[in-house]
């Protein structure tokens, strides 16, 4: 099972400060996003993502790992959409909303 961490312990172990944006150079700040997903007919919001925002341009960047994770849980339910929509199934989904319960 995966061990989930601290959002803040997150920020502070892994994303360090002052990182300058790739597309215009300005400093990126340390914040949640929702990244969107289209495919077949079918979309994701994947919400409250850790990233690195431009606030000058708006270019948003995210670590490798956590890129990988997404693609991978992304990809799993849009196969799972897909594979219902062949076999003429119904669909088992409309929607998937994962939220952390406040301690």
């Amino acid at each position: 099972m995966d061990q989930i961490t601290n959002p803040k312990e997150t920020t502070q172990k892994t994303m360090k400060a002052n990182k300058p944006c790739y597309n215009c150079s300005s400093l990126m700040e340390v914040k949640r996003t929702t990244l969107h997903f289209e495919r077949g007919g079918f979309y994701a919001d994947v919400e409250n993502v850790l990233a690195y925002i431009c606030p000058h341009c708006g270019t948003r960047s995210i670590s490798g790992p956590t890129a990988q994770r997404i693609s991978q849980l992304v990809d799993d339910l849009f196969r799972s959409a897909s594979e219902s929509v062949i076999a003429e199934k119904p669909v088992p989904f409309t929607g998937v909303s994962m939220h952390r319960v406040a301690d």
